[in-house]
């Protein structure tokens, strides 16, 4: 289960459960998921997606910027105990290993199992066909580096271009 909690300008602690299969919005404005009470924070301040394997906070050009462990940001990894700033609003991310509570669900077997290749025809309702389920071991796969580029290091002319 991941975790943001953000300490509000009146010192209250709310948390917020992220989910994988959705992004969240975060800002002044009360459309958000993430509602924060900060003149500093945007009215759309930044978002965070789920997207290979990790959650990642993306800056959707905020006055103020979007700080990640004491770098502004404007793509950037969130990993367990990230330190987030957002305006004069700080917060932290935390991804905590399911408990046997939280995974009750996920050990029950499925309801249909996958095909085992070679021993009949791939089920009609099935969206993946066998062959690629067997396009190879994970281990094959390429493997993707995310990092962080704070907003100094941007040349002049490469936000002339994004700001056009």
């Amino acid at each position: 289960m991941a975790k943001l909690s953000f300490v509000g300008l009146d010192g209250t602690e709310k948390s917020y459960r992220l989910q994988t299969h959705r992004p969240f919005t975060v800002g002044r404005d009360p459309g958000n998921d993430i509602i924060l009470r900060d003149p500093k924070v945007s009215r759309h301040h930044a978002e965070i997606i789920f997207e290979r394997g990790f959650f990642v906070v993306h800056d959707l050009s905020s006055a103020n910027g979007t700080y990640i462990n004491g770098k502004r940001v404007r793509v950037a990894p969130l990993t367990h105990s990230s330190k987030v700033r957002m305006g004069n609003t700080f917060g932290r991310f935390s991804e905590e290993l399911p408990t046997e509570n939280d995974g009750a669900a996920a050990a029950e077997p499925f309801e249909q199992p996958l095909p085992i290749p070679g021993t009949g025809p791939i089920p009609v309702a099935s969206p993946t066909p066998l062959a690629q389920l067997d396009a190879g071991p994970t281990a094959l796969h390429d493997r993707f580096t995310l990092s962080t580029q704070p907003h100094e290091q941007i040349a002049p002319e490469e936000l002339k271009k994004k700001a056009e």
